[in-house]
């Protein structure tokens, strides 16, 4: 996530630098709007159109089909309890099942599909939602249901599970999860609620067994409420719906218990949960009241779509992704296809359309990038969403919000930011309320990748000096990195620690090792923890073990500091 802090002006560079990169949030080199030396680069044609429901589907799926394999050996929605209806409709049985919704390998390019075959115990969701606007109270809800299945990969069995029901976040949320009916292993359960009502345990008839599995399934209905402008990630902004972990979601377990209390600072993200599989169908209006067209954005690749009336309904599949996200409303596309299959869908207001183009530029140049430096990107698509107020922006698996999108290519730092955010936190996973480090200032020194490879090495010095004079500003600039989030003072102490001084540390981690060896331990970084958890302790193992020396001093200063 890229916090947003008042707009910061600073020279980019004198000489004949041709790009501008002024934007909004902490850590964040940019160039005065004044500057004479400073020209546009050139952009390809702005291709950007209306969105009609069926082109939003064809947009997202890329021609995509279905993947193969259904098995009939489970419940869908329909039999395990009456799926969602489309508004006026008749509900259909899903195409997938929780035997079949690990069959995902639609959602990947066609080098990692096998990657879907090596997580035999990662969780799977399928999900029905049904997206209703209220255009009186400005509101938005989706009523839907669950199917989970949930595998013991820990060495102790379990007398309970949970559920996270994040739109109760008030801190960040604008909006409201109410649970419904609860079932465990075919049998009614009542959930206990915890930490004020964030948190739904859910007590089990019999202990879970290490390496034991079992399905659930939950009803929900979560209200959306307007107000993003003001910062949020979940809500309404502009009229369109942003709905990141709108549903009931199992967390992961840290010392020994479920990690479920209610966030201690809000400072920075929140929800932490392991890579698990989705197959999920939305079902929403095909246009508004006012005749406005419909897009749908989200998590994963459409492998169906259709369109009755005004009513539309996608059906997706992720390949492995720690949670989903989606937006919903008048928007326009553009993309962007990589050589290697990746398409980048950028998602625009009307007002921003002129800019869709570049936000799926942009993107998919860092995509691009960070393919080469550190591992592939192994989905088959990216979608980039223009929401005005989701902060600088806000990463998920497969989808990132960007807040700060206008004329003037202002959001290309936070563009880059958060597309990074797709290795550093859904690839590779950590803990983002105990070492946010790990994803945060990965995702900044990242900016400082992109700058080297798009506008040159004089580009990405600037970016360094910037970062350190953000340091300079902390009350403490000398406070380790790796503290858990709620450690720093105020969100101007964790922004100039963990993502300006995080990022410094990044190259003084590639000084030390040089150019040859930091990328070779970037890329077996990748592959230890590719789908997996890192920790700050795991990094330093992987970094000391890819150069054949002692860093400890180094992490014992920039990371741990006396813990």
């Amino acid at each position: 996530m890229k916090p947003r802090l008042p707009l910061i002006l600073a020279l980019l560079l004198a000489g004949s630098l041709a790009c501008s990169l002024l934007s909004t949030r902490p850590a964040s080199p940019t160039a005065t709007a004044q500057a004479a030396t400073s020209t546009p680069r050139p952009r390809p044609a702005v291709t950007v159109q209306a969105v009609t429901a069926t082109q939003a589907a064809a947009t997202q799926a890329g021609g995509t089909a279905a993947a193969t394999g259904a098995s009939t050996a489970a419940a869908t929605l329909a039999t395990a309890g009456p799926a969602t209806a489309a508004p006026g409709g008749t509900a259909q049985p899903l195409a997938y099942t929780l035997d079949t919704a690990a069959n995902a390998q639609a959602a990947m390019l066609p080098a990692f599909a096998g990657d879907v075959t090596t997580l035999p115990d990662a969780s799977r969701y399928v999900i029905d939602v049904t997206i209703t606007f209220d255009s009186a109270a400005g509101t938005a809800t989706l009523a839907g249901r669950e199917l989970i299945r949930y595998t013991n990969t820990y060495s102790v069995p379990l007398d309970n599970l949970m559920l996270m029901l994040w739109p109760n976040y008030s801190d960040e949320y604008l909006g409201q999860l109410t649970l419904g009916a609860v079932t465990v292993a075919g049998a009614p359960v009542q959930p206990v609620m915890e930490s004020r009502g964030l948190a739904a345990r859910l007590p089990l008839a019999a202990p879970l067994a290490p390496g034991q599995r079992v399905d659930l399934s939950a009803e929900f209905t979560t209200r959306a409420d307007p107000g993003v402008e003001q910062g949020a990630r979940f809500g309404l902004t502009h009229g369109v719906l942003l709905a990141p972990t709108f549903y009931p979601i199992i967390p992961r377990r840290v010392n020994g218990d479920w990690q479920s209390e209610w966030p201690p600072s809000s400072n920075g993200d929140v929800s932490n949960s392991d890579t698990a599989f989705y197959a999920w169908r939305i079902t929403a209006p095909a246009r508004f009241d006012n005749g406005q067209s419909v897009a749908i954005a989200a998590s994963g690749v459409v492998v169906d779509h259709s369109q009755t009336g005004d009513t539309q309904t996608q059906t997706l599949l992720t390949g492995p992704m720690r949670d989903i996200a989606l937006a919903v409303g008048d928007l326009r596309s553009a993309q962007h296809t990589l050589p290697n299959g990746v398409r980048v869908n950028a998602w625009a207001l009307p007002e921003h359309a002129a800019q869709a183009q570049t936000l799926a530029d942009e993107g998919a140049a860092q995509v691009d990038n960070l393919d080469n430096l550190v591992g592939a990107y192994p989905f088959a698509e990216l979608d980039i969403v223009d929401t005005p107020g989701a902060y600088g922006g806000v990463e998920y698996p497969g989808l990132v919000y960007i807040g700060v999108v206008d004329a003037n290519n202002h959001f290309e730092e936070a563009t880059v930011h958060e597309v990074g955010h797709q290795w550093f936190y859904s690839v590779i996973g950590d803990d983002q309320l105990l070492e946010p480090w790990l994803d945060e200032a990965a995702a900044s020194y990242t900016e400082v990748l992109y700058a080297e490879k798009i506008h040159g090495a004089a580009a990405a010095q600037h970016y360094l000096a910037y970062f350190k004079n953000e340091v300079s500003s902390a009350s403490d600039p000398n406070q380790p990195i790796g503290l858990p989030v709620d450690s720093y003072a105020a969100l101007d102490d964790y922004a100039a620690i963990v993502y300006a001084r995080g990022a410094v540390f990044f190259d003084t981690l590639r000084q030390q090792l040089g150019d040859k060896m930091f990328f070779q331990f970037l890329h077996d970084y990748y592959q230890h923890y590719k789908y997996g958890f890192a920790t700050s302790a795991g990094f330093e193992q992987v970094a000391e073990s890819t150069c054949a020396c002692d860093l400890k001093p180094m992490f014992q200063k920039w990371v741990f500091g006396n813990q």
